[in-house]
């Protein structure tokens, strides 16, 4: 949103004021005041529900003065600020208030609260991430990618943000990727900037114009080389290679070359400019895919370009009639043949101009007016229009002299008419706001150039629509996991024909077919969820479900959305589902010629029956490829399991674990280096609850080789160890169970009911207090504070969505002055508020004032089995299952069975 300044004093008076708005919530307002206002000796003090007062840090709180005030309301914003309409639950008009003494935290606030303002809202980004569900399909959720330094030069429009966004869903790090803006004024490049900023990309500018004229922005130009330099460095000596997916330009400065000093790795190539570039710059020493000219960008790509043109230029030009008007197209190649047969749709008479005679016999027999040079072409003939597609210099000099009176130039390519801004003509020109520039002629008429001279359908405007470019941006992304595959294997130079069979091989034809152009009813782009490639590769296989209790049947469920054809195995089960084949008398009694066609084998009986069905599956198919729902066996039987997969090593294993993949632990994490940079966690606590007494009553599955342990503790070890250092966390597995705290519930039906165990530990300079609780025979509820928005009704949050929760999920961390809170599905507050299942609760808090309330939305267990899917469908080698959670368990519960009271042992075994 626009931003509005206002100051009432002068500079020399003791108080000023100033007026913001935007998308912005009050707790994440707060947040960023109160690291301000430390940063400046000043304290923070809520005054109100929508106001702080910032008073020096070391003062009493009731002698305190304020020195600047912060207050705010909800606002309106006039219209939405992206393309797809999203309007985010909170925009705030924020009023800063402050003396004379308070400058300097009044500039620092003020130049924040810009930027933060200037940043897509997370509903505005899910909403770009909705309208791109092509790229959310085909993002790899496990990729080598992870392991490179990305840096991408491209305009900043909405679908750059969510190509970005892509990336990071594949494992690349925030601080290895560098995006490049390319300087053209598209219309929210500020916003995207400030985005990436936030969150923790490295965004900078690489001018087309300095790198066309390096001669005259040698300084600009150095400027901008010097920091990619500096990324590549050091993403070299991190062990990182660099890809580098570029617009037309940045390889152009040597940095693909044979005999670079510095080099990077491998580059992808966007346009047919930045292929002359390349060319002109000398041997290649690296690979190069070339996307400008592959069937993905000719047929998918430049369409929708050419639709972004047309609409840009009729927009700029609401008063001027079209229809029946000649108009110049210099260029007759992808673009400029589109655009003429755009064009002459629209009622114009089209005069096509290109040096090249196989273009110009495809234009004559198209039925335009046909001419060798622009010269040629204004001799006959007096636009109204002239169009420019080349991207090198369509205009010359002597070309100026017989420009018609009046006429409108229309550039889709940066160099197209840059003899007009050219300094040794020194034409007269005059600025036209939001529309361009009106230059004065040598012979006393006028020209108008649309735009700033650079590719006009980017200026002032976002060009091309989210899913216009849906297809081409996961095209590329799928090409860049490739890439980085094979680099190691593919030869220097550029790569065209490999591009085509990649996308061609990749399934995302069908997939742009199938969601966009089918006449059938296909599910709505919103309704997609986040997928591989490689997982969509499940459509038409044949999977064996073995166990059809819980968690079988949610393995069922989501192995079925992703189009797997079921086999159910379930002695136990007896009213198995007919949508898919079952049987009901265990796996030896399958067919073998059933046996034969499943490809992939999801295991979920209990856990005693894991290690038997694994060596039944594996005497009949050796080369399985298993999913194995955890644990993995009993701890006795460890030796035996490791074993056998040493004995198969053609075979494929997984063993889930949901709660690696959630996304509110991804959001944790985050947050803590967000609010507590560089401090480490001093405490943890995980609780993870469910009362199974009326599933022990029922009949369902009982672990009495585990316990509790056998339930929810794999979880929260898996919890623990995403907020832990990983030098803090190995330290906590090799400790023997002796050493911690334990308060035991016993119980004679489940061995062990209820467990707390609490360890302290040190690692490096810091003492870390762990806590880890978990029961299964009570009720048990826990609350967290009730949710500002709650009340408003507007909100997730809502009253009586479902009865009383039966489990509760919490984790607790206290790092720094401030606390951290997750609360995962399902999640209840006091109050009774609750959110709709598959949604988690984020919070921080420090000093008694809550700096961020998020909900996130997330399934980790449809995201753990996707991965899985994805590793064992794949050719890459799988690592080895990690057991050392599972011997941290083993060991503990020997020592819990080693204390069990006699009598309680006695009946337990019985």
């Amino acid at each position: 949103m626009p931003t509005l300044e206002h100051s009432l004093y002068q500079a020399d008076t003791p108080t000023a004021w100033t007026v913001l708005r935007g998308p912005i919530d009050p707790d994440t307002l707060t947040a960023g005041v109160a690291k301000i206002a430390a940063r400046h000796q000043l304290r923070a003090v809520p005054s109100g529900e929508a106001s702080l007062l910032l008073t020096a840090a070391d003062a009493e709180p009731e002698n305190s003065t304020p020195q600047l005030a912060l207050r705010w309301h909800p606002y309106t914003p006039l219209q939405p600020d992206t393309l797809s309409h999203a309007i985010p639950a909170t925009h705030l008009e924020i009023l800063l208030d402050h003396k004379e003494q308070a400058a300097d935290a009044a500039a620092d606030l003020t130049g924040w609260l810009r930027t933060a303002l200037r940043r897509f809202h997370p509903d505005e980004l899910e909403q770009i991430t909705a309208t791109m569900p092509l790229l959310t399909q085909f993002t790899p959720t496990t990729s080598v990618l992870a392991d490179w330094a990305v840096i991408f030069r491209d305009h900043y429009v909405e679908n750059t943000l969510g190509f970005l966004l892509a990336l990071q869903h594949a494992g690349v790090p925030a601080q290895w990727i560098y995006a490049l803006a390319k300087g053209d004024r598209t219309h929210n490049r500020d916003r995207v900037h400030a985005t990436l900023l936030d969150l923790g990309c490295a965004s900078g500018l690489l001018d087309n114009t300095a790198i066309n004229a390096p001669d005259t922005h040698a300084t600009e130009l150095a400027a901008a080389l010097h920091q990619v330099d500096a990324f590549i460095d050091a993403a070299h000596e991190a062990g990182r290679k660099v890809l580098v997916i570029d617009d037309g330009g940045l390889l152009a400065q040597g940095y693909g070359r044979a005999d670079a000093p510095r080099r990077i790795d491998a580059a992808l190539e966007l346009t047919v400019s930045g292929l002359k570039r390349i060319t002109a710059t000398g041997e290649l020493g690296i690979p190069v895919l070339n996307l400008a000219r592959s069937q993905l960008k000719t047929r998918l790509g430049y369409p929708e370009i050419a639709d972004s043109c047309l609409r840009r230029l009729r927009a700029l030009l609401p008063a001027i009639k079209v229809t029946g008007r000649p108009a110049v197209v210099i260029g007759y190649g992808t673009l400029g043949s589109r655009l003429a047969q755009a064009l002459r749709h629209q009622g114009c008479q089209i005069h096509v101009v290109d040096p090249d005679p196989l273009a110009l016999i495809a234009a004559a027999e198209a039925g335009h007016a046909t001419y060798r040079t622009t010269g040629d072409a204004l001799r006959a003939v007096h636009p109204f229009l002239i169009v420019g597609t080349t991207g090198d210099d369509a205009l010359t000099v002597d070309d100026l002299q017989l420009l018609p009176d009046g006429a409108y130039l229309a550039p889709f390519a940066t160099r197209d008419f840059s003899v007009l801004a050219d300094p040794d003509r020194g034409l007269p020109a005059t600025e036209i706001p939001g529309i361009g520039r009106r230059y004065r002629l040598p012979g006393g008429g006028q020209v108008t150039l649309l735009g700033d001279g650079r590719s006009m359908n980017l200026f002032e405007a976002d060009a091309i629509p989210n899913q216009g470019y849906d297809a081409y941006r996961a095209g590329t992304l799928i090409a860049a996991d490739a890439l980085c595959r094979r680099a190691d294997n593919l030869t220097p130079g550029i790569h065209t024909d490999l591009v085509d069979d990649i996308i061609l091989n990749s399934g995302l034809y069908s997939a742009y077919y199938d969601t966009y152009l089918a006449t059938e009813q296909q599910p709505s782009p919103r309704a997609v969820t986040r997928q591989s490639a490689t997982t969509a590769s499940l459509a038409g296989m044949s999977a064996c479900v073995v166990g059809y209790g819980a968690a079988g049947r949610l393995h069922a469920q989501i192995l079925a959305e992703h189009g797997a054809s079921l086999t159910i195995v379930d002695p136990k089960h007896q009213d198995l589902p007919k949508a898919y084949r079952g049987f009901p008398n265990g796996l030896e009694e399958m067919p073998a010629a059933v046996r034969s066609t499943i490809g992939l084998w999801s295991v979920c009986c209990p856990t005693a029956d894991h290690l038997p069905v694994l060596r039944t599956i594996l005497a009949k198919e050796p080369e399985a490829r298993i999913l194995l729902e955890k644990p993995a066996c009993q701890g006795h039987e460890i030796d035996a399991f490791t074993a056998l997969l040493a004995s198969h090593s053609n075979a494929r294993f997984v063993v889930t674990d949901q709660y690696q993949h959630a996304r509110a632990l991804d959001v944790l994490t985050n947050l803590m280096a967000r609010l507590e940079p560089g401090a480490e966690p001093d405490y943890v606590a995980v609780t993870f609850t469910k009362d199974r007494t009326g599933d022990v009553a029922q009949g369902r599955f009982v672990d009495r080789s585990y316990g509790v342990l056998g339930y929810e503790w794999l979880h929260m070890l898996a919890v623990l160890r995403r907020i832990l250092p990983t030098e803090a966390a190995a330290a906590y597995l090799a400790q023997q169970p002796q050493h911690a705290e334990l308060w035991a519930t016993y119980d004679p039906r489940l061995f062990v009911s209820a467990l707390t165990e609490r360890t302290n530990l040190t690692y490096g300079a810091t003492r870390l207090r762990i806590e880890l609780t978990s029961s299964i025979a009570t009720p048990t509820v826990v609350l967290g504070s009730t949710p500002r928005t709650a009340t408003s009704g507007t909100g997730p949050w809502r009253q009586g969505l479902r009865p009383a929760d039966d489990r509760h999920r919490r984790v607790t961390v206290h790092a720094g002055r401030t606390q951290f809170t997750v609360h995962l599905d399902p999640v209840t507050a006091t109050g009774g508020w609750q959110l709709e299942r598959n949604h988690h609760r984020v919070t921080a808090e420090r000093d008694g004032l809550m700096l961020h309330d998020e909900v996130v939305h997330d399934s980790p267990l449809h995201t753990a089995i996707r991965n899985a899917t994805t590793t064992l469908m794949g050719t890459c080698s799988v690592p080895e299952p990690d057991l050392g959670p599972l011997r941290r368990i083993a060991a503990l519960a020997e020592l819990l069975r080693a204390q069990q009271p006699t009598g309680l042992a006695e009946q337990t075994s019985a």
